[in-house]
């Protein structure tokens, strides 16, 4: 938390694995769960600027890009204003 915190991110109080921070006049979203992450905002620049800064204290990750992505085992795609959660069970 600690390196959220430093990057100007606040611990959501509800839900300990969320952190948002107000960054260029917008909300960057943060989500983890061990090692899957999800980071959002509206200017692209400001997700690589905060994938950088998370790779120089924790090393290399992978990454996705796009509108369709899986996240604890759902897949998630953002479309018009919408939001259609596809979830996996096992």
């Amino acid at each position: 938390h600690d390196e959220l915190r430093s990057m100007g991110f606040e611990i959501n109080k509800y839900d300990p694995c969320v952190a948002n921070a107000m960054i260029n006049g917008s909300q960057a979203t943060i989500c983890w769960y061990v090692d899957d992450n999800k980071i959002s905002h509206k200017d692209p620049k400001v997700v690589d600027n905060v994938i950088s800064t998370i790779k120089t204290k924790f090393g290399k990750m992978s990454q996705t890009w796009g509108n369709t992505h899986n996240f604890l085992g759902m897949d998630i795609t953002f479309k018009k204003n919408k939001i259609k959660i596809l979830v996996w069970r096992f």
